[in-house]
């Protein structure tokens, strides 16, 4: 009996130790359970910005064909799954934020998303106290939010200690990098747009000036070279317009992400890039294998960028990447190869595209790898390609600057007398043909020229028609031009504006060529003499008949001074 009511006295204690153990295991989860459950408020106010890391912040979800009302998203969230990061993935995902207005005023926050192409961006607000608010749209499709290049942006009105819950819905074709939030004040969002939108804009516009001021030019001098680069200038800055969103801005789109069409706008760019580097090089006559290598691009560069729109976007965004890799080497070592060869067009050419294609190359490395930049690596990029277009146009210059020289050489060597220096009969005849009004034309020839030929040897007799050249030259060059149109004969072109001049002109011209003979003498040529005869339009009805009256008049002149 003794050892029963032991037993009984045991259990009884055993009992009631496990039921304040219970109570205590189940005191201690609860707030276990609270402090795991409860997340702290985010707060807002006496700062300029918050960034949130993306780690495990966004969980993967259903995507949509329209933007989800609060019970679909709450329903969406429910389901999700969390990622580590959004980098790389396609689809919707979806977020929420608890938030505190800390401010004893009523506030508007700006929430920042780093998204290129993002089509559908959607949030809702909701207090601790009332109703979820739907927010504006931040999607590029149909989108109302404030503009900011580069990225996506809407507006979080709070009142004064306001407090609640921020949910996002996001939607995208590709996430190309980590979808960062960042939660601005009024004043800080204001200063950053301010700066973002006016470097893109004023990189656009600096873009398309330079690229109308090569297609000006080209309709000047049809020059395929100019074309190519107004082609490499104006696609760059129109593609990169389209990739910042700022296109989309301009011009609301209902059912079209216009951001994509930056992507579809490279290939085309680079394929214009390929000819103009082609061409500025002359490769097609001094590096044939060069030549056919940026045909090549520019072909498949071509035929992408007309297949890409009928493909799903990744794939679009893949060749675009791809064709972007392949470029980025190609034409800075074009550029390091051609400063070898001492074609300093390439001195602008490299600089240009070594800043474009080290920008370029950060830009798709963002892609792959989280850069924890402030700026974003897009606005590094347009920045970098203004420069470079800047630079294109300067090695543009360059390459008109030889054409210009080359064209110089070879309209003097066709139109300037290699012996004496003055015009030959080929820029005679342009004169003539050019002539409007009156004029008087005077046949000079030199006598006895054979003689001298004959004496002395034809290396004299140059000499002698250089000194008589210079001579005459020296006498008449106020008067007209003088050309050698013949071997020892020469034609000089008056104008007269007046009828009544024409008298006092021919002796004044008579005047002066016999003084030309006189100095002629004086310089160690005795023997030399002039002959001349002019003519006026005044006389005959054309240039032939002036011609051949003034050649009557020179050689009756001759005779003449022979008696």
């Amino acid at each position: 009996m003794y050892y029963y009511q032991k037993c009984i006295s045991i259990l009884r204690y055993v009992n009631t130790l496990t039921k304040y153990t219970a109570f205590l295991a189940l005191l201690i989860c609860s707030v276990a359970s609270i402090s795991v459950s409860a997340q702290p408020y985010i707060k807002l106010g006496n700062f300029n910005k918050i960034e949130l890391n993306e780690h495990n912040l966004w969980f993967k979800t259903k995507s949509l064909d329209t933007p989800p009302n609060f019970s679909d998203l709450s329903l969406l969230y429910q389901h999700a799954n969390r990622v580590t990061s959004t980098l790389g993935g396609s689809g919707a995902y979806v977020t929420k934020i608890d938030l505190i207005n800390i401010e004893d005023k009523k506030n508007n926050w700006f929430v920042n998303i780093h998204m290129n192409y993002l089509d559908i961006g959607t949030a809702y607000w909701q207090p601790v106290h009332g109703k979820p608010i739907l927010l504006e749209q931040f999607g590029q499709v149909e989108s109302k939010n404030p503009k900011l290049a580069h990225s996506q942006v809407f507006s979080l009105p709070l009142i004064d200690k306001e407090s609640g819950t921020l949910w996002i819905y996001v939607q995208a074709k590709m996430f190309a990098t980590p979808a960062v939030i960042k939660i601005y004040s009024k004043t800080e969002f204001y200063s950053k747009q301010f700066f973002i939108n006016s470097v893109t804009t004023m990189s656009f516009t600096v873009m398309m000036t330079l690229a109308l001021i090569a297609f000006f030019i080209y309709i000047r001098t049809k020059y395929l070279v100019t074309l190519a680069c107004a082609g490499y200038i104006g696609l760059h800055g129109l593609g990169w317009f389209a990739a910042s969103g700022s296109l989309g801005h301009l011009f609301t789109v209902q059912a079209l992400n216009p951001v994509y069409g930056g992507i579809l706008i490279f290939p085309f760019a680079i394929a214009s890039a390929s000819q103009f580097t082609k061409l500025l090089f002359n490769c097609q006559e001094d590096h044939i294998k060069l030549a056919k290598t940026f045909n090549l691009l520019s072909i498949v560069s071509l035929f992408l960028g007309l297949l890409m729109p009928f493909l799903p976007f990744t794939l679009s965004y893949l060749v675009s990447h791809i064709i972007a890799i392949t470029w980025i080497p190609l034409c800075i070592g074009v550029g390091v190869f051609m400063l070898t060869k001492k074609d300093f067009r390439a001195k602008y050419y490299l600089t240009g595209n070594f800043l474009y294609g080290l920008a370029l190359a950060v830009y798709v490395l963002s892609h792959v790898y989280k850069l924890d930049w402030d700026m974003s690596p897009e606005l590094i990029v347009l920045v970098a390609l203004t420069v470079d277009c800047i630079c294109i146009l300067l090695s543009l210059s360059e390459w008109l600057q030889i054409q210009q020289k080359e064209f110089n050489r070879s309209y003097n060597t066709s139109r300037i007398d290699p012996l004496t220096q003055i015009g030959n009969r080929f820029a005679q005849n342009e004169m003539l043909a050019n002539l409007s009004g009156h004029y008087c034309l005077t046949f000079i020839d030199i006598d006895d020229f054979k003689k001298i030929n004959d004496e002395h040897g034809h290396d004299v007799g140059d000499k002698f028609l250089i000194a008589v050249a210079n001579i005459m030259q020296k006498k008449l060059l106020g008067f007209g031009s003088i050309f050698r149109c013949g071997g020892d004969e020469f034609i000089l072109v008056v104008s007269i504006k007046v009828e009544k001049e024409a008298g006092s002109l021919i002796i004044q011209l008579s005047d002066v060529i016999k003084k030309a003979e006189q100095e002629l003498q004086k310089t160690g040529w005795e023997s030399a003499g002039l002959s001349f005869g002019i003519a006026t339009s005044f006389e005959t009805l054309n240039q032939s008949e002036c011609l051949s009256l003034a050649d009557q008049r020179m050689y009756k002149y001759k005779q003449d001074n022979k008696l």
